[in-house]
């Protein structure tokens, strides 16, 4: 009888961690209060920067230590429900709420959800838990991490939970990816893109020999790799497929004799593919006259009228004298 004890006591730990990986995580809900932002740039009515027109945005509050730090961003189809991940290993949704002509207007019914281990315990830094890039595709979630590089999958529960977490794609361990510059975006590129079904994983400033932005084409099978040029002091902070197939990049770059500054530039769709080195087409551009601040989520939906929308949200890195969270929504105006 003795020898059965420990036998017996390894069985119902088994049974506790398969129980708590089975175990939906609970929302957690969090009250954010907003200001509507009605202008894009300060002073001034104009609100169209290049190609992209302001359609109205917020700057939001929270009094919850744990919000803050927000990068990957994904917009529901319809325009109506937001989701982001922090780099501490949060996820952040909420409802979108719009006026009679469709801007957004505010936020209701948030809540946060823990990015856990498959115990369901929270990563204890940063080294493990630094969330950076999200892309969802129906009930699948998958997020990037930045630091020990990764793509990690979740399936999600009725109340868009995520699940437990299950590495997506082969190792980028042999590419040896920056530790603390590493795999910042993440997408998954649609049917009729050369890489479809495939991730495209982009660092944020772990470069080539060339000092080019380093890039992924990743799945289950393997991974190769792909640049885009770096100028003018950019890095890259997230990426997205627009509607139409081509695919978005948000940039952003800090300094003292520049300030901050964010760009978006776009790649066609038929040109994403391994081996290649992209330049992009420049969509739109800010800096210091415009209400930004250090942007690092984007997204895409089209609205009613066929109309492209684009969606920006920034990372205060949880320095709230200093920095903003800012959600900002643009119309693609060609």
């Amino acid at each position: 009888m003795p020898r059965l004890i420990p036998l017996i006591q390894k069985l119902l730990l088994a049974a506790a961690l398969i129980v708590a990986i089975a175990a939906p995580l609970q929302a957690e809900p969090i009250t954010l209060t907003s200001d509507r932002i009605e202008y894009f740039h300060i002073g001034s009515s104009d609100n169209r920067a290049g190609k992209l027109v302001f359609a109205g945005g917020l700057e939001i509050y929270s009094d919850d230590e744990r919000f803050g730090g927000l990068s990957g961003l994904r917009i529901s189809s319809d325009g109506r429900r937001l989701n982001a991940v922090s780099d501490t290993a949060y996820w952040l949704a909420a409802d979108i709420k719009r006026n009679g002509k469709g801007a957004i207007s505010g936020l209701s019914d948030a809540a946060l959800f823990c990015l856990c281990r498959q115990d369901g315990t929270r990563y204890g830094s940063k080294h493990w838990g630094d969330s950076e890039g999200l892309e969802i595709d129906g009930g699948t979630a998958y997020v990037s991490f930045e630091r020990l590089n990764r793509i990690n999958r979740y399936q999600l529960g009725k109340d868009g939970s995520p699940g437990a977490p299950v590495q997506a794609t082969v190792s980028f361990k042999p590419f040896n990816v920056a530790y603390n510059e590493g795999l910042e975006a993440v997408a998954l590129a649609p049917a009729g893109s050369p890489v479809a079904g495939r991730f495209i994983a982009i660092a944020e400033e772990s470069l080539n020999v060339a000092g080019d932005n380093r890039a992924f084409v990743a799945s289950k099978s393997g991974i190769e790799e792909f640049a885009i040029t770096r100028s003018d002091g950019y890095s890259i902070t997230d990426a997205v497929f627009l509607p139409d197939g081509d695919l978005a990049v948000l940039e952003r770059r800090f300094g003292l004799s520049v300030g901050i500054g964010m760009r978006i530039r776009r790649f066609d769709a038929t040109s994403v593919k391994p081996g290649v080195t992209l330049k992009g087409e420049v969509l739109a551009e800010a800096g210091l006259s415009s209400r930004i601040d250090n942007m690092e989520g984007i997204a895409a939906w089209k609205d009613g009228d066929g109309r492209t929308r684009i969606v920006l949200i920034s990372d205060d890195n949880f320095n709230r004298r200093l920095q903003r969270t800012l959600l900002l929504e643009f119309v693609l105006d060609e």
